[in-house]
């Protein structure tokens, strides 16, 4: 499926800008360049199944207010919306109903701008298993890899790839384009280590789960992650319990001895379990929103809602676990030291994901 978003941002004679979340503290100026300052909303799309219109973006921040003065008309006539801002989760999503029609001729007014966007129905077949990553640059044979290894382990029924700005996009989109969905997402992908601030991911995820997950299943694993489990095992958990977590356990960089290496190449990992940066599947209609390694669901009482966390405290998946190969790296981070070569003398031997490949063309 050929995808493209709807993306508005400040225009540059607009003086309005986002600022960084508080809680990241001193971003360097250095940092600030790969900082959103201007996107408002990274898609604006009709949710055809609730006959509601849909924009979402990073978390408003300091621009709430200037966002909130927004006039919405569609086919003509003024609509009413709502507006959230999760800044925790780092996302704001916007809301309003619409009455069925062939064609929305939507129209967004802002205090010193307006953007047109033309939208139609587009329905989404429930009760799919969807796996879901941002990357950026990864060769493609490791994509390619990481997309057989879940098709073929965990059934799953749509990939979306969200491109954030490869500069090999084009070979990605012409090898594996008949497979997987690649969905351009080219915005700032935040600060480095500065997690407040960084929106491209977890508005990727969002988005995926309301775009593209109706009454589905979501598997949310980066490139470089590969599931040790059974399709078995992950579907029982979620069944039960609405998600199910997994930790992790690093396979370092042990030299292959060759260029073009790939999972398969790597054996050894730590023998020591991660419990921070977990990884989860999740039920997407239990879960209101989602960040890279957590979910929430909203709680309704008799004055409100509010968000609560489901807490990975006895949703892990003890007897599963993810690995995490340092070496399927574009070294985007070379202070994390990825590529350093390890001994494998303090390894484990671990071949499971080398059994669980699927046969080498």
């Amino acid at each position: 499926m050929k995808y493209s978003v709807n993306a508005i941002s400040i225009p540059d004679n607009v003086a309005e800008r986002r600022h960084p979340h508080p809680k990241d503290g001193v971003i360097r100026d250095e940092q600030l360049k790969n900082f959103d300052e201007k996107y408002i909303f990274y898609d604006v799309f009709i949710d055809s199944d609730k006959d509601e219109l849909v924009a979402i973006g990073p978390p408003a921040l300091n621009l709430k207010p200037y966002v909130k003065n927004l006039k919405v008309f569609v086919n003509g006539k003024e609509k009413k919306f709502s507006l959230a801002d999760y800044p925790e989760q780092k996302v704001s999503i916007l809301r309003l109903r619409l009455t069925r029609q062939e064609k929305y001729d939507v129209v967004l007014k802002f205090p010193d701008f307006e953007r047109k966007i033309s939208l139609r129905n587009e329905f989404v077949a429930p009760g799919k298993k969807v796996l879901a990553t941002i990357s950026k640059n990864n060769n493609v044979a490791w994509v390619d890899d990481w997309v057989e290894y879940y098709r073929n382990n965990y059934a799953v029924d749509d990939i979306y790839i969200y491109d954030n700005g490869s500069s090999n996009i084009d070979e990605l989109e012409n090898c594996i384009g008949d497979k997987v969905n690649i969905i351009r997402w080219a915005f700032p992908f935040g600060p480095t280590a500065k997690r407040f601030s960084s929106f491209a991911q977890p508005v990727a995820l969002n988005h995926c789960v309301k775009r593209f997950v109706r009454g589905g299943v979501l598997f949310n694993f980066d490139i470089d992650e590969l599931l040790v489990s059974s399709a078995e095992r992950v579907m029982e958990n979620v069944s039960r319990n609405g998600v199910v977590y997994f930790e992790s356990h690093n396979v370092p960089y042990v030299n292959p001895g060759k260029s073009d290496y790939s999972f398969r190449d790597f054996k050894y990992r730590y023998p020591e379990r991660k419990a921070t940066a977990r990884k989860f599947v999740c039920d997407a209609d239990s879960a209101f929103l989602i960040s890279p390694h957590n979910t929430w669901r909203k709680r309704r009482y008799s004055l409100g809602s509010r968000l609560q966390r489901n807490k990975p405290e006895g949703l892990v998946d003890n007897e599963s676990y993810f690995l995490h190969f340092l070496g399927i790296t574009t070294n985007w981070q070379p202070d994390l030291q990825k590529l350093k070569e390890v001994a494998i003398e303090d390894l484990v031997e671990d071949e499971s994901h080398i059994r669980m490949m699927p046969v080498a063309r």
